[in-house]
C-alpha cells in the first residue's frame, strides 16, 4: 500500500488520528500526519498537542494512495471548512482513490454527495448528513 495521510484539524479525535497511525507505521505502511492549520501543530479535542509531520501545502498528494478524516468536534467541522481538502477528497473519489471517515467525518463525505448509493455509517446522530447514502447498523463500513 502506497502513503496514506492523516488529516489533522484544531478539535480532532485524538485516539481517532493517531490510533490509525500508530496501526499503519506498525505494519510498515508510510503514514504522515498533515495540519490543515497555518502551525504544525495542532490541538486535538482533550487538549492534546500533535505536532504534524507535514502542514498541507507542503505534500505531493499524487503520491497519496489513501487520505483519512479523524472525527471529533468541532475537528469535523474545521475538515469540513477547508476548501483545499475538499477538493482534494473530489479528485481522490473521482479517481476511486481510498478515503477513509471515521465518527463524525463520514458528514464531510456526505454534504460532498460522495456516499450517494453507497453504504456508509457514522457517529448516532449525523446519519441525515450522510446524503443519499445507505445507513448500515455497522460498526465498520466499507
Amino acid at each position: 500500500m502506497g502513503k496514506t495521510c492523516v488529516f489533522l484539524a484544531e478539535g480532532f479525535e485524538e485516539i481517532e488520528a493517531l490510533a490509525v497511525v500508530d496501526v499503519l507505521r506498525r505494519n510498515n505502511i508510510e503514514v504522515e500526519t498533515i495540519s490543515i492549520q497555518d502551525s504544525i501543530y495542532v490541538t486535538g479535542g482533550h487538549k492534546i498537542e500533535v505536532k504534524a509531520d507535514k502542514l498541507f501545502d507542503e505534500v505531493n498528494y499524487n503520491d497519496v494512495e489513501m487520505i483519512v478524516l479523524p472525527g471529533g468536534m468541532p475537528g469535523t467541522l474545521n475538515l469540513q471548512k477547508h476548501k483545499k481538502l475538499e477538493e482534494l477528497i473530489i479528485k481522490f473519489a473521482n479517481e476511486n482513490k481510498r478515503i477513509s471517515a471515521i465518527c463524525a467525518a463520514p458528514s464531510i463525505l456526505g454534504k460532498l454527495g460522495i456516499l450517494k448509493d453507497k453504504r456508509a455509517i457514522c457517529y448516532p446522530g449525523y446519519e441525515k448528513e450522510l446524503i443519499g447514502a445507505q445507513i448500515c447498523d455497522e460498526a465498520v463500513v466499507k
